[in-house]
């Protein structure tokens, strides 16, 4: 292929009225090539190779199918590409993903935005360890933020379980003095049990913590965190304004300086989106009333077999049962004062113990033994008694003959007379 000057200067003597012939001549090219060169443009197309057929060019409809439902992660989608039967290299994967990814990350995105009382968004961060109860634990942060006015609540806890899932919503929900009509959250196991063909399958409890308090629980679509950005955004502000610097004693301190901090100035600042104090706005929210009624039962719920000497096993530890209830199948409850309350098959209540600190410790209370009395050893079975064989007088040994003597016969005997 002739370089780009070179073609330039035949089109440029073209021009100049120079005929192709003459040109041909000159150059040492042939009339054919001078004549493309001059109907062609100066820089030629490349050709088009033929495409080759790559490994993955069979399976683009499914990773195309599954990227468009958020999946980038090269190694989930490798084991799901070699189940359906593809030979292909992790790398060739990765570089055909790679594009889809820079896409999705310049990707423009609209706010949404809710009417008041409409919608809160909630969603669970990890801050480290704290020592609790002489334990080393997990720090959790419970985060519930409403949608309209940015009124944001925060609360610090050592788990994150089903319990304490509906307990941090609950005291959202009186710290707000109201629900909000929808709450939106990520597909954790204590609200979802599982997606299906597009299906939710809910949290059986959290269903029902939702209709008491009038709720509708929402879901956001998997690897979509963007779509509660609201209360995303509201971590990231917790760990720049709140948690650097901090020092508190317990769990209990952190709370209180959290609820200050709330107070004072999360919800006391002016928003950068809506350039108004959340509190002023919150006054505004028509949220749905609690009118008044009974905190939901948070408690946590088990079963244990109590043992013979009265006693059930309960996180570490040991509680006394009454006596009458030794080697039965027990309902233990876990209330959020941190009282255990021990039900029978009736569901009554038959004991009542604060939950110990610590491990391996034996709570026992007098009065559940006040019924076991010291039992004597049982009375034993009276065994046969072998009697002696009666015995006639036939089987008796005959009585030796003794012969009658007088006296003076002994004296004669002995020499006295």
């Amino acid at each position: 292929m002739l370089k780009v000057e070179i073609r330039f200067m035949i089109k440029d003597l073209y021009r100049r009225g120079v005929t192709i012939s003459e040109i041909a001549r000159s150059s040492g090219h042939g009339r054919a090539t001078i004549r493309t060169i001059v109907n062609g443009p100066v820089s030629p197309l490349p050709r088009k190779r033929k495409a080759r057929v790559r490994k993955i060019d069979p399976f683009i409809a499914y990773l195309e199918k599954r990227m468009a439902e958020g999946v980038y992660n090269c190694r989930k989608l490798l084991d799901e590409l070699q189940r359906q039967g593809y030979q292909g290299s992790w790398s060739l994967l990765k570089s055909f993903v790679q594009p889809y990814r820079q896409a999705r990350r310049h990707q423009a995105t609209v706010r949404f935005e809710t009417e008041p009382g409409e919608q809160a968004q909630v969603d669970w961060a990890h801050f480290g360890f704290i020592m609790h109860h002489g334990c080393r634990r997990r720090l959790y942060a419970f985060l519930m933020m409403l949608g309209w006015s940015r009124s944001l609540y925060l609360e610090f806890t050592v788990s994150a379980d089903a319990a304490w899932w509906l307990r941090c919503h609950m005291h959202a929900f009186h710290y707000f003095g109201g629900v909000p009509r929808v709450v939106l959250h990520d597909n954790l196991k204590t609200a979802v049990l599982e997606r299906a063909a597009g299906a939710v399958h809910w949290n059986p409890r959290y269903l029902d913590f939702a209709d008491y308090y009038g709720f509708t629980p929402r879901a956001c679509q998997p690897y979509r965190a963007q779509t509660k950005g609201k209360v995303e955004s509201s971590v990231r502000y917790v760990r720049g304004n709140f948690w650097p610097g901090l020092t508190f004693v317990d769990l209990a301190d952190l709370n209180r300086q959290c609820q200050a901090w709330l107070d004072g100035t999360a919800n006391r600042r002016v928003h950068g989106t809506t350039a108004e104090v959340p509190l002023e706005r919150l006054a505004q929210e028509p949220l749905l009333p609690l009118d008044g009624k009974p905190d939901y039962d948070t408690s946590l719920i088990a079963f244990r077999r109590s043992t013979k000497d009265c006693f059930l096993s309960y996180d570490g530890n040991y509680y006394s049962v009454p006596a009458a209830y030794a080697g039965q199948l027990l309902q233990v409850k876990e209330s959020e004062d941190g009282q255990l309350l021990v039900l029978d098959a009736r569901d009554e209540e038959i004991a009542r113990h604060r939950l110990a600190e610590g491990r391996n410790q034996r709570i026992a209370l007098a009065a559940h033994y006040a019924r076991l009395g010291h039992s004597s050893p049982p009375a034993r079975r009276p065994s046969a008694v072998q009697l002696p064989a009666p015995q006639s007088l036939a089987d008796l040994p005959a009585a030796p003959e003794v012969e009658i003597r007088p006296l003076v016969w002994y004296d004669q005997l002995l020499g006295v007379a």
